[in-house]
C-alpha cells in the first residue's frame, strides 16, 4: 500500500462514517465500555462500525478506540472515527474522524496522516508535505512565548498571548499545522494521558507542515508505538518556538 491508495482509503472510511451518523438521535447516549475503558457512547460506535466496514476490506492491522486491536495486516492503521465525541454529541462544529498508516507498529513508519472535520468539511492531510483542502499548509513562524497556544492543562501562567482548548487533538495539531495558532502542549497525566489513535494523525500532518513534534523533553516520538497501551505528552510548534516551550514547561 503506497500514500495514493491510504488516501483513497481514507476518503473512503469518512464518507461512510459522515453518511452514517446523519442518520443517528441521541448521539451521547453512551451504549457500552470501550476498549480503552472509556464509555462509548452512541456516535463512537456508528462511527467505528461504518469505518471498520471499510477497513476490513483490506490487509491491514487496525487499532481503534472501541473495538481495540483487529485484524493482522503488514500495514497499521490508527483509527479514531470521531475524535472530539462531546462536541459531536453537543452539535460543537470541532470534530473529525482520523486515520494514521504506518509500515511498522512504529510512528517513525507512517507514510500517511488523515483528518477530516465532519462538521465543516475540512480535510487535512499528509504524505510527503500537507494539505488543507488540496493546498499546501506550513506552520507559523512565530518564535515568542507571547503566542496563541493550545495547551491541556496549564499549570501556571507561562506568558501565553492567548490559550484555547478545543476538544479534539487531531484537529487541534491540524491547527498547528496551518498555522490557525502556534503552538499545541498536552500537559496531562503522569505518563500521558493522549492516546496514539488520537493524535498520530494530526502529528503527523504537524510534522509535515514543519512542526518539530515531540514529547515535553523534547525526545521524538518515532518509537511510540500503535498500541492501545500507548500514551503521549505533546509538544508541537515551529522549530525555533518548540526549543523555548521545551525549557519554559521544563
Amino acid at each position: 500500500m503506497n500514500a495514493r491508495e491510504a488516501l483513497e482509503i481514507s476518503r473512503k472510511v469518512k464518507e461512510n462514517v459522515k453518511k452514517s451518523i446523519k442518520k443517528i438521535e441521541d448521539k451521547g447516549v453512551n451504549v457500552g465500555m470501550g476498549k480503552d475503558g472509556t464509555p462509548t457512547k452512541k456516535i463512537d460506535k456508528v462511527a467505528e462500525d461504518a469505518a471498520l466496514e471499510i477497513l476490513k476490506e483490506y490487509d491491514v492491522k487496525i487499532v481503534s478506540e472501541e473495538i481495540g486491536v483487529v485484524g493482522d495486516g503488514d500495514i497499521t492503521v490508527a483509527l479514531d472515527p470521531i475524535d472530539g465525541t462531546f462536541n459531536a454529541s453537543r452539535d460543537i462544529p470541532i470534530y473529525c474522524t482520523s486515520l494514521c498508516f504506518s509500515k511498522s507498529k512504529y510512528f517513525r513508519d507512517v507514510f500517511l496522516g488523515y483528518v477530516y472535520n465532519l462538521a465543516v468539511d475540512v480535510e487535512y492531510y499528509a504524505n510527503n508535505y500537507a494539505y488543507k483542502n488540496g493546498k499546501k499548509i506550513e506552520v507559523s513562524d512565530e518564535s515568542s512565548i507571547y503566542c496563541n497556544a493550545i495547551v491541556y492543562y496549564p499549570k501556571k501562567d507561562y506568558g501565553f498571548r492567548r490559550i484555547r482548548i478545543f476538544g479534539s487533538a487531531a484537529l487541534e495539531l491540524c491547527f498547528v499545522a496551518d498555522g490557525s495558532v502556534d503552538c499545541f502542549i498536552d500537559l496531562r497525566g503522569k505518563n500521558g494521558f493522549l492516546r496514539i489513535y488520537d493524535v498520530a494523525a494530526g502529528a503527523y500532518i504537524a510534522k509535515r507542515a514543519n512542526a518539530i513534534v515531540t514529547d515535553l523533553e523534547g525526545n521524538s516520538l518515532d518509537y511510540k508505538q500503535f498500541t492501545m497501551e500507548e500514551r503521549l505528552h505533546i509538544i508541537a510548534a515551529n522549530r525555533k518556538l518548540h526549543e523555548k516551550l521545551v525549557k519554559l514547561i521544563k
